[in-house]
């Protein structure tokens, strides 16, 4: 089962400019240059990601929006997406368990006029 979300957060993540010897670094495409480590969501909860389980680019006509299926701790499972025009992240679900959401890829259309409010 998932849950929608769709939720502005703030995301500690690394990002590498260069390919790297590791052979614990994913390097090559811009997506894969990209690693979130930390989800911080508006009511102060924090998920640490433990793995990235998959992550892709998807084109919006110029755009570009990278996805990432994360696995955090208490085996929580998440589709994160980052927005490189508008430079938000959305966590857009939340899954029981991993399923077969592996192979799902997503069509996201991110609405958002660059103000920020506040719902409180």
């Amino acid at each position: 089962m998932q849950t929608v979300l769709k939720e502005k957060v703030n995301v500690d993540a690394v990002f590498r400019s260069f390919k790297s010897d590791s052979s614990t670094t994913r390097s090559g495409w811009e997506h894969k240059r990209i690693e979130p480590r930390y989800v911080k969501r508006k009511g102060g909860e924090v998920l640490k990601v433990k793995e990235v389980r998959r992550s892709y680019g998807q084109r919006k006509g110029k755009r570009l929006q990278i996805h990432f299926v994360i696995h955090c701790e208490d085996d929580r499972y998440f589709h994160l997406v980052y927005d490189a025009d508008k430079i938000i992240w959305i966590l857009l679900y939340e899954f029981d368990d991993q399923m077969l959401f592996d192979e799902k890829e997503i069509n996201v259309e991110i609405q958002w006029d660059g103000l920020s409010r506040s719902k409180d």
